[in-house]
């Protein structure tokens, strides 16, 4: 190991090369800092969405270029800020490699994020400007959440709000990718664009509509907890309320699993949708519970931004070979 001077004089350190053969590191790590990762985990909800509602192909590679596109945009923003001023120092004690590494490549970072931003807008032009739209309430929804670091005795930011914090995480990326399920799924049974009276009369039955944003809304509050773990000793010293802050770090493991598992037995018991993908769902989603809580890893940020991932395409799998 050697050591490498970081931010402010401190010193971090990282390893040495791997051998030939195995997957270093140092190449996996700044793709996460990206958040090149997180936004998989975005994009793997829209499929979710698409796959229960009875619309799998409907997440057309345009489509999913949107997804990722506007979670890369939100990720970064919320991890880099629009200005160093706006660093939130909470970031930096819960994760100082990567917040080491960002601002170190913060003019990089933040030309990304301008490009995200651009392919956000344009690809969500191509399915529909209420799409293009959701570009603009993305940033607006991370400035809301937290936009800028919480002045030493100041108001509390929906960040640092118990259960608020991880629920309007979970209703905005349910909210966007049924929002786009529906776009989506209109525009393609049709000979043109959806158009606003989608949003009126979705393409889809309400009861599987609301089924399915409570069922996504509470399976990222869960996936949410398990991330606070990582940042629980941060989230104390600077005040910012989550379960694991509440109830420790072990009772948020068992919280997170029971819900997960929970929404998973409830997919069997759906009376709307299409019974192949929910059962699928299921099953894989409680697997990927299980065995994550098997192994309990040091940290599981990245671990379970690449679990749903792998769950949309196993499942997607599986629909393709059942012929679905």
């Amino acid at each position: 190991m050697r050591a490498r001077r970081g931010l402010a004089g401190e010193r971090w350190r990282t390893p040495h090369r791997a051998g030939r053969g195995r997957v270093d590191a140092r190449m996996i790590r700044p793709l996460a800092h990206l958040a090149v990762f997180a936004a998989v985990y975005v994009t793997a909800a829209v499929v979710c969405a698409a796959q229960v509602v009875g619309a799998a192909h409907a997440p057309t590679p345009g489509v999913l270029l949107f997804a990722w596109s506007t979670a890369l945009l939100a990720y970064l923003l919320d991890r880099i800020k629009l200005r160093d001023a706006w660093l939130d120092p909470a970031d930096r004690d819960a994760h100082p490699e990567r917040f080491a590494f960002l601002f170190a490549h913060r003019h990089a970072a933040r030309a990304l994020m301008l490009v995200a931003a651009v392919a956000s807008a344009i690809s969500g032009w191509m399915l529909h400007p209420i799409a293009a739209a959701g570009t603009g309430a993305t940033v607006v929804g991370v400035l809301v959440y937290a936009g800028r670091p919480r002045a030493a005795g100041g108001r509390a930011r929906v960040k640092d709000r118990f259960i608020l914090k991880n629920l309007f995480v979970g209703a905005g990326i349910a909210g966007f990718a049924v929002l786009i399920v529906c776009l989506a799924a209109e525009r393609a049974a049709g000979a043109g664009r959806a158009d606003c009276f989608t949003l009126i009369v979705p393409p889809f039955p309400p009861l599987l509509i609301a089924l399915t944003l409570a069922y996504l809304t509470l399976r990222v509050y869960a996936d949410a907890v398990l991330c606070d773990i990582d940042d629980e000793p941060a989230d104390r010293a600077h005040d910012t309320r989550t379960l694991p802050t509440r109830i420790g770090g072990e009772g948020a493991w068992r919280a997170a699993m029971w819900l997960r598992l929970a929404l998973a037995a409830s997919l069997l018991v759906w009376p709307v949708g299409p019974f192949a993908a929910r059962a699928a769902w299921a099953g894989f989603s409680a697997l990927g519970t299980l065995a994550l809580r098997w192994w309990r890893p040091h940290r599981v940020r990245d671990l379970v931004d690449a679990r749903f991932g792998i769950e949309a395409a196993s499942v997607w799998a599986v629909l393709i070979c059942c012929g679905e």
